[in-house]
């Protein structure tokens, strides 16, 4: 495939994604194949009727080859050749394309593009990178010296490494993968352990319904949650189950709580009182721990109910917080088990601090259910799935309007839900992370990332399952 065809493809993806943000656009261009993209791109915005401005850092004469045939072909967009900051400054844009640097970097950002790029990240517009961020690297995720900060960056053909690395997150936004003629078979042959979830890969884990089925066919879960001063959890956690597809949602709370939380609940969900529970055998899977507490007592139940359920489990929450001072039970588990960590809860099960999770995601993510054959999901941003066979999935959707409390609930629910439908626990984890940040995204653009609640995006999970089974790629 010629080269010119690819860079053709990989520019009116950069268009179309700058183009839907404003009309009016900075290009940033580089004597490199990101140059020639921004290159292409400016061609194309210009034939979509809006306002581009190309900065080309390099002279004329130093381009070549498939960005120097591009450039000829412009026609009449705005050219900035070797702009000050001043010039840029000049430029009326609302958004601000980077295709200054590219994946050969190697060393710290030189001068004058150091500068540009501690100018992009002054601006208040928002700045969307070719293939990555000027400044990082595509493989470690490190900055060298300086970064743009992008609010999305258009990634070619499949995913560079680093854009997915936690040290990445802050400057790479939104990873949009932009197919520019890549055969899939060849992708398919890379050998990695690690995969950027997207609506294809979970829509391909999404059994089909027969119209001929009934409440039944999609399980009972049992949600055991909540405790005094702790009653909105297992509601939240009980309310994004029934959401989710479950065909029945028993939701078991304290009997001191068992008044406030039957009042809250949503029709669907049928609470009852902890001690008039039953047997787990009579539910098809359990989702433990939102709200439970920390008393004594409370955690002895925990590790009980883990230890003697025959149903697969996900573990939330102050479930996790019983499983810490007992780890090793973990490795007596015979049935299916998902665990939901934080970075704090992650913190007590592993006996590192913290910074040391976060610093090591990936890897303490993945020792960590090695060593306990448990399917774990370590929440945050970049959020990653992985179980005993080392596998890693790093989640591409979710925003920071998520940082809330009862997220997590709504996490534990979703997992659940797709446990009593005869998911695996990795494909409900898998699924259930996809879902839960693409049901955040859409809350994000109906209420703002400020003011978004976790109601909001329980609301939304009905879209989120919506554009995933509609999705073609």
């Amino acid at each position: 495939m010629p080269g010119k065809v690819l860079m053709d493809r990989a520019g009116l993806a950069v268009a179309r994604k700058a183009a839907a943000l404003s009309r009016r656009v900075l290009l940033l261009a580089g004597k490199g194949n990101n140059g020639g993209d921004a290159i292409v791109a400016a061609r194309h915005l210009a034939a979509m009727g809006c306002e581009p401005t190309l900065a080309l850092f390099c002279r004329r004469a130093e381009l070549s080859g498939d960005p120097l045939a591009y450039f000829q072909e412009l026609g009449n967009v705005s050219v900035l050749e070797l702009p000050s900051l001043d010039q840029l400054a000049s430029v009326s844009a609302e958004v601000i394309v980077d295709g200054l640097l590219g994946t050969g970097l190697t060393g710290d950002v030189r001068e004058p593009a150091a500068s540009v790029i501690r100018w992009v990240n002054e601006q208040s517009v928002p700045a969307v990178a070719i293939d990555l961020p000027s400044g990082l690297d595509s493989d470690t995720g490190e900055v060298h010296g300086v970064c743009v900060r992008a609010e999305v960056t258009v990634t070619m053909g499949l995913p560079k490494i680093g854009l997915l690395r936690p040290s990445a997150t802050d400057w790479v936004g939104v990873i949009e993968v932009a197919d520019i003629g890549f055969p899939p078979e060849f992708g398919e042959k890379i050998p990695s352990e690690v995969e950027l979830l997207t609506a294809a890969d979970v829509k391909a884990l999404l059994p089909r319904r027969r119209r001929s089925t009934h409440k039944g066919d999609y399980g009972h879960l049992l949600v055991i949650a909540g405790s005094e001063g702790y009653t909105g959890a297992p509601v939240l956690c009980a309310h994004a189950a029934a959401r989710s597809g479950a065909g029945l949602v028993t939701l078991a709370v304290p009997r001191s709580v068992y008044p406030i939380v039957a009042a809250s609940c949503p029709t669907e969900v049928m609470p009852r009182p902890m001690d008039e529970l039953g047997s787990l055998s009579d539910y098809d899977a359990l989702a433990l721990g939102p709200g439970l507490g920390q008393a004594p007592e409370t955690q002895r139940l925990v590790l009980n109910w883990i230890s003697s359920c025959r149903r697969p489990l996900v573990v939330d929450a102050d479930g996790l917080n019983a499983l810490a001072r007992n780890v090793s039970l973990l490795n007596t588990v015979a049935v299916p088990l998902v665990l939901t960590p934080h970075p704090g809860e992650m913190s007590r099960l592993c006996g590192k601090t913290v910074r040391d999770v976060q610093a090591q995601r990936w890897e303490v993510a993945r020792q960590f259910a090695r060593e306990h054959g448990v399917v774990l999901v370590l929440k945050g941003a970049g959020t990653v799935v992985t179980d005993k066979s080392g596998g890693l999935w790093v989640n591409s959707t979710g925003n920071p309007g998520m940082a809330k409390g009862g997220m997590g609930d709504a996490l534990t629910g979703i997992i659940g839900a797709l446990l009593v439908q005869d998911l695996s626990a990795l494909d409900a984890a898998r699924v259930g992370v996809f879902v839960h940040g693409r049901a955040g995204d859409f809350a994000r653009e109906r209420c703002g990332e400020r003011s978004m609640l976790v109601s909001d995006l329980i609301l939304n999970i009905g879209a989120a399952f919506g554009s995933i089974v509609s999705c073609t790629r």
